[in-house]
């Protein structure tokens, strides 16, 4: 699973013939250390406290123009009794009306209506948000199609009908109660938001309820996760200190991961909520992302259509952009660490391999990351620079656009020489636009690369600035080309059955407690939202290569 080090894929469709069926794995290889700063201004973002919405009911809802209500839901509207209350919903799924998804820093909730008609639904619910930053708020309506019946068939094809993304003031107590007007689609929304500032204490894993383990690693697990005073479901990772304290380079890792996931804030990035440990464990917090990997989707279609691919790849590329501009390096761009959430947004994850502190002109030599996406500085032990993000674009958008990364072998060293040697090939249906960005990006000389002066290149080229308004698009206006199958926050059914099966517990470490200097290892792993820069005793690890 994705947010794991170490870890096995997640859910596979059976029966493959592409490198997807394939192993990838990451050869990291630790160099040198130094040790990271917090950027200008980071400490803006951090926010503490307690977010309460309340989502009562919209109006003046519809569908695009030019599309019809499909019959099944015309008929459904026509015959269906009034919904008199939740309870009675459960008893029967009135799927004919518009349901929600309110996120907030990429926790999801799904919402049924009920009651009202397809222009004035009601939802009437009330939903509590940990707050550890600044994130936008966002409420999507859809109708569920004819084609997606729950529990059959896929929601790609549900219709948005409005959406509205907002800024909540969480500088102080605030509570706002209004309609607030679409910002896409047409309708507006009544909502009540409510901010409570507050000071976290140190949490423990007993103010969490385990409920399914959905990854495993060497490390440890992932599990979903439900926080008892928010009900809020979170994605657990759990790592055994004397596990990762045996292997050299991997405390550097995971210590990695904790300080890029606290420093960042991008739509297309999977937060960091909180972290804390015990003598024997880590433990790390994230939303919960259930839409499935990349990796997922790509191999049970093989391929995706142009447009999709560059909606995919321009969201990437905010997403390196962003951690560029902190002056980190990614390094292992796969479909495998590529989520996609309730709506079809890109969520990134697994950071165990970014090295920070890397300004636009400094080099490292670590030789990490993928066999299929190596870049062939790396292969030549020349050093590499950001630039080496920009490669990995090139290859995961062929792998969307044709099914295979472009110098794909089953024989890795057969595979590196061809990185270094082969001309690419594109199948002959491909756009001269696609052609050409792909071109650019996987140029073998990083100086030359697209990209090599900053991703305003890249976002220039006409493959994107033809068909993408980039501000659109980081603020999530722009509907995603499809949407995932996920019926509920609690729904694990894009993970694969192998660990959801298993039953979900904190295991006790039975070992000889750990030596102080390991302990002093983790030093500063702990994440209190809202102190992480303001306290003169925080530690930020050494990150390694």
């Amino acid at each position: 699973m994705s947010w794991m080090l170490g870890s096995k894929k997640a859910k596979e469709p059976k029966e493959s013939s592409s490198a997807h069926g394939a192993s990838r794995s990451v050869t990291p290889i630790p160099s040198r250390s130094v040790t990271p700063k917090p950027p200008d201004g980071a400490e803006a973002n951090l926010r503490q406290g307690l977010l309460t919405i309340r989502i009562f009911s919209g109006r003046g809802l519809s569908l695009p123009p030019g599309v019809p209500v499909p019959d099944m839901i015309q008929k459904a509207l026509q015959s269906a009794p009034p919904v008199r209350n939740r309870e009675s919903l459960q008893r029967r799924r009135y799927w004919w009306l518009p349901y929600v998804v309110l996120e907030f820093d990429k926790n999801e909730v799904l919402i049924d209506a009920l009651g009202g008609d397809l222009s004035k639904p009601e939802w009437n619910y009330k939903a509590d948000f940990d707050v550890s930053r600044m994130s936008n708020i966002s409420v999507s309506a859809y109708l569920r199609t004819s084609q997606c019946v729950p529990g059959q068939g896929d929601m790609g094809n549900d219709l948005p009908i409005a959406r509205v993304d907002m800024m909540p003031q969480l500088d102080g107590h605030r509570s706002l109660d209004q309609w607030y007007n679409a910002t896409a689609g047409t309708g507006a929304f009544h909502l009540k938001i409510d901010f409570k500032p507050a000071r976290h204490e140190s949490l423990t894993i007993e103010q969490f309820d385990l409920l399914k383990v959905i990854g495993k690693g060497s490390f440890g697990k992932v599990m979903q996760v439900r926080k008892k005073d928010t009900q809020r479901i979170y994605a657990l990772k759990t790592i055994r200190k004397a596990n990762i304290a045996q292997r050299p380079g991997e405390i550097t890792h995971i210590l990695a991961e904790r300080t890029v996931l606290a420093l960042v804030n991008n739509p297309f990035i999977v937060p960091l909520k909180f972290s804390f440990q015990s003598p024997d464990k880590l433990y790390l917090v994230m939303s919960f992302v259930n839409g499935g990997e990349l990796f997922y989707h790509l191999t049970r279609e093989g391929k995706f259509d142009e447009s999709r691919s560059r909606f995919y790849a321009a969201e990437l590329l905010c997403a390196l952009e962003h951690l560029h501009h902190f002056n980190v390096v990614y390094r292992d761009l796969k479909p495998e660490n590529i989520l996609l959430d309730y709506t079809g947004h890109i969520a990134l994850c697994d950071f165990g391999l970014c090295k920070l502190n890397m300004s636009e002109t400094e080099k490292t030599n670590t030789f990490c990351g993928t066999p299929e996406y190596i870049a062939p500085e790396l292969l030549e032990n020349q050093g590499y620079t950001k630039t080496v993000d920009w490669w990995t674009l090139g290859v995961l958008l062929y792998e969307m656009m044709t099914g295979l990364p472009p110098f794909y072998d089953e024989n890795v060293n057969v595979m590196y020489q061809r990185i270094l040697q082969d001309p690419l090939h594109f199948p002959p249906d491909m756009s001269s636009d696609a052609k050409h960005v792909m071109t650019g990006l996987l140029q073998r000389n990083p100086d030359r690369r697209l990209g090599a002066n900053g991703a305003e290149d890249i976002k220039r080229h006409p493959f994107f600035s033809k068909y993408i308004d980039w501000n659109r698009l980081v603020a999530k206006k722009i509907t995603p080309p499809f949407k995932p199958s996920v019926e509920s926050v609690l729904d694990t059914a894009n993970f694969d059955s192998e660990f959801t099966g298993e039953q979900a517990q904190d295991s006790h470490v039975d070992a000889t407690p750990l030596s102080e200097t390991v302990q002093d290892q983790f030093r500063g792993f702990t994440y209190n939202p809202g102190n992480e820069y303001l306290s003169e005793s925080v530690s930020y690890p050494n990150i390694m290569g």
